[in-house]
């Protein structure tokens, strides 16, 4: 008998590499040398700051929008988008709940719909699709990404339902 989704594990972030603690000193010391050898380059501060607030504003005003037609939504509504006798509840449930803790910065508990374009609707970059949420999925999900490419899918998960589809249709890590 399968393990109900809301028993799957949660996302166990790798620990940060001596090679990648390399990498981020060498990288402040670069940026303390900048700022040494060209102290005008501390002008730009103040513009960077302002440009951040105005696309924080933009943000904001952007999910206040979405979510005043969302106030009741929850992963229940998000999952009975699907038939779960076909689509795995964990996949349904990874993707709902990793999506939201990407979206957390923007608001705490923002309903995800299965309709939802993830670079339009939710303002996910998309390296951080690429790399860290579709990563995240896949790992708890315990499915793997070798031979995505194959995937009637790939190439189409920008939006929700399909990435939840995606992920329905990529084989299990341990399966032979």
């Amino acid at each position: 008998m399968k393990i109900p989704s809301r028993y799957m594990p949660k996302y166990k972030e790798k620990p940060t590499t001596p090679f990648g603690w390399l990498v981020l000193v060498l990288l402040v010391c670069l940026l303390l040398w900048l700022v040494w050898s060209f102290p005008y380059l501390l002008l730009l501060v103040p513009v960077f700051i302002l440009i951040d607030a105005w696309d924080k504003k933009k943000r904001n005003e952007h999910f206040a929008k979405l979510l005043e037609d969302r106030e009741n939504d929850s992963i229940c509504t998000f999952s009975r988008h699907f038939e779960f006798r076909e689509i795995d509840t964990w996949v349904i449930r990874a993707v709902y709940e990793q999506l939201q803790s990407y979206l957390n910065s923007e608001k705490e508990h923002f309903p995800v719909r299965a309709t939802d374009d993830v670079f339009g609707d939710l303002m996910i970059d998309d390296e951080d699709f690429e790399y860290d949420i579709v990563e995240e999925i896949a790992q708890r999900t315990g499915r793997t990404l070798d031979n995505a490419e194959s995937n009637p899918y790939y190439g189409k998960a920008n939006i929700v339902e399909n990435l939840v589809f995606f992920f329905n249709e990529q084989p299990k890590e341990n399966a032979t």
